[in-house]
């Protein structure tokens, strides 16, 4: 069920007086044709005529998710932290080749210099880095987690001769992921076997072609075509057309009816999407057995065609989720959101508020004194809670009461730590807190057993009418097997 805005549900923040009655729909169909069919420029292309924004967009963390390295250039060598190129040769630069099983990855026994690397993910939280692979076959260590992913140990004991895979070819990341804090390194490792381009490129570049991709994919791996060094993107960095769709039509002809205004957008989930394409956990991808992103997605279009979130764990909890369905990894701050819907309802003003409203994508960072935010945590939240903002403010800190987990203990309600929950709810101990048992929502197989608790799977609120249309069985309750 699609939910509009009306007026009075406009959050003070986007600076919008209340009024009562409905806003007229946005975008026109137009503007959502012009976003399916449009081609990407890059955001370059938008500089000419709106300097000011692109200015500050230009110094703002979204164009430092991705960036080339010194082996595109050497002027980008800057873009690896001074203390990781002074220490290199005391690092594990080995490259992650394949996956083995599921607890065993190959990794290259040759050690790549920094000047290797081809695309640097990260520069304000961590780092990782990416070198050219061409699918061949390499003497390589083999690299085993015992934890489930979250920590890997290369045996230098001996090699193995692997034997190569070109459907691997692309982009592939060391064995490294750093930060700015000198010497800070991540001793587990970094083991993603997958290539930059198959993974994760969608979200931390604009306009991505991955249809370009998987043909160029095709021809290499049949012989038809010499490397696959072409990241198929617009714009390496994250920029204007990510959020307000390719920008072709509006170089052509500049207008408000040929580009997106996102604070406009009246469906909510529309307008929660412009950030939620990326700002987002997936658990498989719609368009590919291999990526974690939603690749192709373009504003306008549904979240469940490109991509199945990461699924919910009620009473249980998982490394993404706690048992009462709060986000515990990066970039979950989508499902967070969502679930205003059920804790405050449809119509509130949370379960209609979208990333834009209270962050300023075009800045995000340059404000020393508030990166991340338009105004500070108190101001901002004190716009609808008033002099209760402080304390609300204890609703982004998903660990402060909370038991800890880890691996072998996930069932906790401990989320993560501020101001990265995005929940916005606070229970009876003022402590973050999303969904109660009496809200969990499951669906029964097909065919499945009513009875047994191995039939039910644990589905988001919001996914309600999508497992109806399916004619499963759907039930809100803790336990509808008993």
């Amino acid at each position: 069920m699609k939910r509009s805005i009306s007026l009075a549900a406009v959050l003070v923040l986007g600076g919008v007086i209340a009024a009562g009655s409905a806003l007229a729909a946005y975008p026109s169909a137009k503007q959502l044709d012009i976003a399916k069919n449009g081609k990407y420029l890059g955001a370059d292309a938008c500089k000419e005529c709106h300097a000011d924004t692109h200015k500050g967009w230009a110094t703002s963390r979204h164009t430092d998710k991705a960036k080339y390295g010194p082996a595109i250039g050497k002027d980008n060598e800057k873009n690896i932290y001074e203390w990781v190129r002074r220490d290199w040769a005391k690092l594990d630069s080995h490259m992650t080749l394949e996956q083995k099983d599921k607890n065993t990855v190959y990794v290259s026994a040759k050690k790549f210099d920094w000047k290797d690397v081809g695309v640097i993910v990260g520069q304000n939280h961590k780092q990782r880095y990416l070198v050219y692979y061409d699918g061949g076959p390499m003497e390589a260590y083999e690299a085993k987690t015992e934890n489930g992913g979250i920590d890997w140990t290369i045996d230098k004991s001996k090699t193995v001769q692997f034997a190569g895979n070109k459907e691997r070819a692309g982009y592939h990341f060391l064995f490294l992921q750093l930060y700015p804090k000198d010497g800070k390194i991540n001793k587990g490792g970094y083991a993603e076997h997958r290539s930059y381009q198959e993974r994760c490129i969608g979200c931390h570049t604009t306009g991505f072609d991955y249809q370009g991709w998987e043909k160029a994919k095709a021809d290499y791996v049949a012989g038809n075509r010499k490397d696959l060094k072409d990241l198929f993107v617009a714009d390496i960095r994250i920029g204007c057309e990510m959020c307000h769709g390719p920008g072709s039509e509006h170089v052509k002809n500049p207008g408000a009816d040929t580009i997106i205004q996102p604070a406009k957008i009246t469906d909510v989930t529309m307008r929660q999407m412009v950030c939620g394409q990326c700002h987002t956990r997936t658990q498989k991808s719609v368009k590919s057995k291999t990526s974690h992103d939603l690749r192709g997605y373009r504003l306008g279009e549904h979240y469940e065609d490109y991509a199945e979130f990461t699924r919910p764990a009620w009473g249980k909890g998982n490394r993404q989720v706690s048992i009462d369905g709060k986000g515990r990894r990066d970039h979950q701050q989508d499902m967070d959101i969502r679930l205003s819907s059920t804790i405050k309802g449809d119509h509130s003003v949370h379960a209609s508020m979208a990333c834009f409203d209270c962050h300023d994508s075009h800045n995000v960072g340059n404000n020393k004194k508030n990166p991340l935010l338009k105004k500070g945590k108190v101001e901002t939240c004190a716009a609808c809670h008033k002099d209760k903002a402080e304390a609300v403010l204890k609703a982004w800190d998903g660990m402060q009461g909370q038991e800890k987990y880890g691996y072998g203990n996930w069932g906790t309600e401990g989320g993560r730590p501020a101001p990265k929950q995005h929940v916005f709810n606070l229970d009876a101990k003022g402590r973050s807190f999303a969904l109660s048992p009496d809200k969990y929502h499951w669906a029964l197989k097909k065919d499945g057993d009513a009875t047994k608790e191995a039939d039910w799977l644990a589905i988001w609120p919001w996914e309600k009418a999508s497992y109806d249309k399916k004619g499963l069985k759907v039930m809100i309750g803790a336990t509808p097997w008993k």
